[in-house]
């Protein structure tokens, strides 16, 4: 992997770890809704703020971590830069899917 893919990776990872512990213990308390996970479903009360916070920061985190996971299995298997490009723009969209609608999925399931 080249240097330049591997700090997009680093990069990637920790964005995701800062701002899950962010969101998890650090988000505004309700009804500001200055800090946390935004969208109109956690904001109608104060449970949904804190179980959205928790589960997205919780799940941003987990992705942080499998990131980084990703980027030190694809150094060590030296794949071809295509296939870590691949990857992480694959692992960036996931995050991003799972982060973003499995609290919301979890909101409008109560």
């Amino acid at each position: 992997m080249k240097p330049g893919l591997l700090a997009v990776y680093a990069a990637l990872g920790l964005i995701l770890l800062i701002t899950g512990w962010g969101v998890w213990k650090k988000h505004s308390a309700y009804p500001s809704t200055q800090v946390g996970y935004h969208v109109k479903d956690a904001a109608e009360s104060p449970e949904d703020w804190k179980r959205a916070n928790r589960v997205a920061g919780k799940l941003s985190l987990l992705c942080g971590v499998l990131v980084w996971l990703l980027m030190a299995g694809l150094w060590l298997a030296k794949a071809p830069f295509g296939v870590c490009l691949g990857m992480l723009f694959a692992a960036a969209a996931a995050a991003v899917c799972v982060v973003v609608f499995v609290p919301l999925g979890l909101l409008r399931k109560k």
